[in-house]
């Protein structure tokens, strides 16, 4: 690292990864890091550091107060829910628009770029192809999801032609956030099939894209899919 990221902020960020993963209150980890730092650094100074490193900003989805649409796609230069017709901005200002509701949507490009970047990581993102072109690649054994007729079928039609292509598997369904059950949310996330399948599935590697927020289940799901299928569209080469 330079010498603004001393080696000293490796451990720092090892323990912000302990935080994340047990869940430590902001309190309790400025707590472990004064004893650790002398009080010189906080949690504000290292997320600031961080996104030096790691520049990575949400895109805000301005969408239904009730959860029924995205405004995209279709409804993009809707002013109301077409569902629910509740308004979509807090007033009817056409030079101070604030939207009621808005999602965080994270690109899967902004990762992919970092991760493509690191030479280590990018030599694991291989595996998809190193798998293809393994002798034991064949229509007899089926050993990952590239033995499938799915994906030989998308071979044939002429993608994922190139050895960096990335072959993603989408996933999304309802999530529980409170016991009372008075709201869920929905996640929609991506497995890279590019990793070996030991490592495909760890937390880590899993890219989460979208949470839509409730209280309600969305009434058009594609309309909160739309900024994925925009992105999608840019990987495969295709100008939107």
């Amino acid at each position: 690292m330079d010498e603004e990221f001393p080696d000293s902020f490796l451990n720092v960020l090892k323990l912000l990864e302990v935080k994340q993963k047990h869940n430590l209150s902001d309190r309790a980890f400025n707590e472990i890091l004064s004893i650790f730092t002398n009080n010189e650094i906080s949690l504000y100074v290292i997320k600031k550091k961080l996104l030096k490193l790691v520049n990575i900003m949400p895109k805000f989805i301005e969408i239904c107060v009730n959860s029924c649409i995205a405004f995209t796609g279709q409804f993009v230069n809707n002013t109301s829910c077409h569902f629910c017709k509740e308004l979509r901005y807090i007033n009817n200002n056409l030079q101070k628009k604030k939207p009621r509701k808005v999602l965080s949507y994270f690109s899967l490009i902004d990762r992919f770029k970092i991760q493509y970047n690191n030479p280590k990581r990018s030599q694991l993102l291989r595996y998809r192809y190193e798998y293809i072109t393994n002798e034991n690649y064949n229509d007899f054994n089926i050993g990952d999801v590239f033995d499938g007729n799915l994906y030989k079928e998308l071979v044939s039609e002429g993608f994922f032609a190139d050895k960096r292509d990335i072959a993603l598997i989408g996933s999304t369904d309802g999530y529980q956030i409170f016991k009372q059950k008075t709201d869920d949310c929905w996640v929609i996330m991506f497995i890279n099939s590019n990793l070996p399948p030991i490592e495909r599935v760890k937390k880590e590697n899993l890219l989460i894209s979208t949470i839509i927020p409730g209280p309600k289940q969305p009434k058009n799901f594609n309309s909160f899919l739309q900024p994925i299928f925009d992105e999608l569209k840019l990987l495969e080469g295709k100008i939107i």
